[in-house]
């Protein structure tokens, strides 16, 4: 990030189901409001000013049929969202920061000089802190996204597991997200003797951040993982020689 670049709080990223990050979700946000103060909040936000365009639109996270909803970032000159947010705010009564929304309530856009998008930019570091004190959050504290080379290191040595994808994983507790039939999802810890596999019936069952206890402690005959193990790390180290291993 450039030294003294001011940087824009990001609002209205969303978890997303193939690709899981500790993003809220806004289905844990609704709070009818107001007609008219949603209406003015939903009117602020569309008329941003776009900062940023994508060669794909985004969708409503609410399965509501809504497909295309946008394909720029807009922002106020502090803030910057999804094109597509003012309809989570009109169709599914979702709930933002509070201090956004007052903002947004007090005055008309007012006139700013619109920054040049670059890396480091945005800030989603307040977002996810928000989501996580509404109790939003899915908790996925050291989880990664796998790479396309640590995804073929997973599946080989996941032999004949059933699964549909593999969505995540964390290397500190060898424990990786499964997508499988039907919908669901599982947790899965990848060595001998690990802990049970255990499944949900999607990502609304999985434990939020805040929830205890917690989803992730080691059993009493494991032992403590050490931390801070990255995934693509632990299978490096898998393919050396066991003399040879650090």
């Amino acid at each position: 990030m450039a030294i003294g670049m001011k940087r824009l709080e990001v609002l209205g990223w969303w978890f997303n189901e193939q690709a899981p990050t500790e993003l809220p979700r806004p289905q844990l946000l609704v709070a009818p409001a107001a007609p008219e103060r949603r209406a003015a909040l939903a009117a602020f936000l569309r008329a941003g000013v776009a900062l940023v365009r994508y060669p794909e639109p985004s969708f409503c996270r609410f399965a509501c049929g809504e497909e295309d909803m946008g394909r720029a970032d807009l922002t106020d000159g502090r803030f910057v969202w999804p094109e597509g947010l003012a309809h989570y705010v009109e169709r599914h009564d979702v709930r933002l920061p509070d201090h956004f929304v007052e903002r947004a309530l007090a005055q008309p856009l007012p006139p700013f000089a619109l920054p040049k998008a670059k890396f480091g930019l945005y800030d989603a570091g307040p977002w996810i802190a928000w989501g996580k004190a509404q109790r939003a959050c899915p908790d996925l504290g050291g989880f990664e996204i796998p790479t396309l080379d640590v995804l073929d290191r997973i599946a080989e040595d996941l032999g004949p597991v059933p699964h549909e994808a593999i969505l995540a994983c964390r290397g500190s507790t060898r424990e990786l997200i499964l997508a499988i039939a039907g919908g669901g999802i599982e947790l899965h810890q990848l060595k001998a003797g690990g802990r049970p596999p255990q499944r949900f019936a999607g990502w609304h069952e999985w434990p939020l951040c805040g929830d205890a206890p917690q989803r992730s402690a080691p059993s009493p005959m494991s032992g403590k993982p050490k931390p801070g193990v990255p995934m693509g790390e632990f299978f490096a180290r898998r393919k050396q020689p066991r003399d040879e291993r650090p």
